[in-house]
């Protein structure tokens, strides 16, 4: 989790640098109302595919035909992002988002189960192109951050349990459309695709496997495709 933190809180840095540089430069040109600073918020649903994941689950859990996991299925996702507008076509943000993905599965027999989860967080630097227009913004573009996997698996009629790890480059396209609703408030919607390739899942130096688990850990890569809606304040 603190590495998680750092990586967006630098890069923020980063770009409120070149923001408040291109702020001051419209000053000269008295168009400082052109330039925003936006914060926005929200969640989504993805459709979402980590095809080593998925096989690794098949396997460890044996599960009823009924529950069997399939190549693609839906995650929720959670997404914060400051964005600084630094011409008049052109602006940059950080994301921060949190996708989450849950499954709880009985075994063939009916007397065993196991619960497997992960909580994948991708901080990623965005650059979008702006199209704007009298009451409504669209932004097109994507972005390329550093990701981490907290990857749990626990099995409760043995007593087993254990949290893995990953970490790796992701990337993004996407578009944004904001509905203004008054002077510092829009709406909020848009899609996007995500590769990420966080490579294989490590157990902490030392840790022991969990009881009954001989199978090679998977690789926490994936693909999603997702529709997000939220909420974005101008705060200048």
């Amino acid at each position: 989790m603190r590495r998680a933190g750092i990586v967006p809180i630098v890069v923020l840095a980063l770009a409120s640098t070149i923001g408040s540089t291109n702020l001051i430069a419209q000053t000269a040109g008295d168009q400082r109302s052109s330039c925003f600073i936006d914060f926005t918020a929200g969640m989504g649903i993805d459709l979402h595919s980590a095809t080593s994941v998925v096989n690794y689950i098949n396997l460890v859990a044996q599960p009823r035909l009924d529950e069997k996991v399939y190549a693609f299925s839906s995650a929720v996702e959670f997404y914060v992002v400051p964005e600084i507008q630094v011409s008049h076509d052109w602006s940059v943000g950080i994301e921060y988002s949190l996708l989450i993905k849950s499954y709880a599965i009985d075994d063939r027999s009916g007397f065993s189960r196991s619960d497997f989860s992960y909580q994948i967080h991708m901080p990623t630097l965005l650059l979008h192109r702006l199209i704007l227009g009298e009451g409504y913004r669209v932004k097109m573009g994507g972005g390329i951050g550093y990701h981490f996997v907290d990857f749990s698996q626990s099995f409760p009629t043995v007593g087993s349990e254990e949290t893995l790890s990953a970490d790796g480059i992701g990337m993004k396209l996407d578009a944004v459309g904001n509905t203004k609703f008054d002077e510092t408030f829009y709406g909020s919607i848009g899609v996007d695709l995500r590769w990420d390739f966080e490579g294989t899942l490590k157990r902490s130096p030392g840790a022991p496997a969990a009881a009954s688990i001989s199978n090679p850990l998977p690789k926490m890569s994936f693909f999603s495709a997702g529709l997000k809606f939220g909420v974005t304040f101008q705060l200048n």
